[in-house]
């Protein structure tokens, strides 16, 4: 039988925890040569609102360790309106009840068989989180307590959970554009951490004295500047475009989540349209031939592996550019979610044979 899960489902079982156990060891899998992954590609067609694309986001990865292999795919209507003076990229709910389209296929190597189908919202906030605190278990100083955190939306929230749970986080210090976002979200999250969280209303505040720095924004415009980093930091990104040039400069290593950049697909003259074509997570052009070209850089499962040197002293500055999802990370956290949902009864059947043919593809 084929199981279909639903976000909530998922809730109940998947925690940060969980999710740590499965994505280290996939990572170094990967790193190791034991795991693959399929690059993201997004196929962007105009949308229906003025400006706005149909973007199909697909990748993928596989496990051999777990038997499994995933396919992730997104359905979006994509925007990037301007928002506080910078444009962002957003998505709009259309689909029915104002909902996003976000499925993953999880698939036996044994078999063939399709597994589970569930969606990708809880996974892929969690998995960006876990990945980014992997980075700062393996990149930055043991000792590290002060996080700076830029954003306040669902990626930082993720983001600062994983962050208190890998390392010796004491103290948070929370910046974004909206004075109330900021200021709720310190809040709510010093109910869920033991580090005190507080807003500070002066960006460069935030990274004062701070041991790793977490920039979890949609920004497309590059806001960190060389000037907020001091000796021993580690700075971990949840997009390409948030650290200007010179501040990849600054840093004496820097890993990547993929040295392969999403790849865009458009009809005949649409690339110029959209905003976000030669930047974002299909390019920086200004990066190209510098030494912060992230196509020059190591995989973070490459450090994990050991393939690659980590942190040398702790005055390096290090960086972790998590700029573009592994359909590697679905395949892992859907294993696991698969093995508890069975365990606990979660979800709902369909027959196996419905997702099967006589005859070959």
């Amino acid at each position: 039988m084929t199981l279909i899960l639903t976000n909530e489902e998922i809730e109940s079982c998947f925690t940060l925890e969980e999710c740590f156990r499965v994505m280290e060891p996939a990572f170094i899998d990967l790193g190791n040569g034991a795991a693959a992954n399929l690059p993201r590609q997004d196929l962007l067609v105009p949308g229906p609102l003025e400006g706005s694309y149909h973007g199909l986001k697909s990748a993928g990865g596989s496990i051999p360790r777990f038997g499994v292999t995933a396919a992730r795919l997104t359905s979006d209507i994509v925007t990037w309106p301007e928002v506080d003076g910078e444009r962002r990229r957003v998505k709009v709910p259309l689909a029915m009840g104002n909902k996003y389209v976000g499925l993953v296929f999880l698939f036996s190597t044994a078999t063939g068989e399709l597994l589970a189908i569930f969606p990708d919202g809880l996974v892929q906030a969690i998995r960006v989180g876990v990945t980014n605190a992997l980075s700062a278990k393996y990149m930055a100083r043991p000792e590290s307590s002060v996080l700076a955190l830029y954003g306040s939306g669902w990626q930082a929230k993720s983001g600062l959970l994983a962050m208190c749970s890998a390392m010796p986080i004491r103290q948070v210090r929370v910046y974004s554009p909206t004075a109330e976002h900021r200021r709720a979200f310190a809040s709510e999250m010093n109910g869920q951490v033991a580090a005190e969280v507080r807003a500070v209303d002066i960006p460069e505040d935030a990274a004062r004295e701070a041991d790793i720095v977490l920039l979890a924004t949609n920004a497309l415009s590059p806001f960190f500047p060389a000037g907020w980093i001091r000796d021993g930091m580690h700075i971990a990104t949840v997009r390409s475009s948030e650290m200007t040039v010179e501040a990849l400069l600054r840093c004496d290593r820097v890993g990547v989540s993929s040295r392969e950049a999403a790849r865009l697909v458009t009809l005949a003259g649409e690339e110029k349209k959209i905003p976000e074509s030669g930047q974002g997570d299909y390019c920086r052009e200004e990066l190209q031939g510098t030494a912060a070209d992230w196509s020059l850089k190591p995989d973070l499962s490459e450090i994990m592996a050991g393939k690659v040197a980590t942190r040398e002293g702790p005055a390096e500055v290090t960086c972790m550019l998590n700029y573009v999802g592994l359909g590697l990370q679905f395949a892992a956290a859907g294993a696991r979610i698969y093995e508890l949902a069975k365990e606990r009864g979660l979800g709902r059947e369909l027959p196996t044979e419905w997702f099967s043919q006589d005859l070959p593809s």
